[in-house]
């Protein structure tokens, strides 16, 4: 039971720690500037204070596997903007909280 309360708690603060702002700024910045952004997302999720509770293997691992997801995160990113234009932060919020359940074990 206490697992899914704490993938809730790890959503919810990547959420709120980092974001890859909407849809009109991403497409505005170029390819490294956008995968800039999305290491920083990764590092904001890493360091924020619900990661901080886990265990330094745990935070390690999750971003090493965020970090393997960088490119399959920005051509989500792509896609959803491609779609939608005018989508706002929490469209691309969901997309890298998919891939960050993905990474939870």
């Amino acid at each position: 039971m206490r697992t899914p309360l704490v993938i809730v708690l790890i959503l919810l603060a990547g959420s709120q720690t980092a974001s890859a702002t909407d849809c009109r700024s991403w497409r505005k910045i170029g390819p490294e500037a956008q995968q800039d952004r999305i290491t920083g997302m990764i590092s904001a999720h890493v360091n924020s204070n619900v990661s901080k509770r886990y265990t330094s293997e745990d935070r390690v691992a999750i971003q090493r596997c965020l970090r393997e997801f960088s490119s399959e995160i920005g051509e989500e990113f792509d896609a959803a903007c491609s779609e939608r234009p005018g989508a706002n932060a929490e469209v691309l919020d969901d997309i890298f909280d998919r891939f960050l359940l993905s990474c939870i074990r």
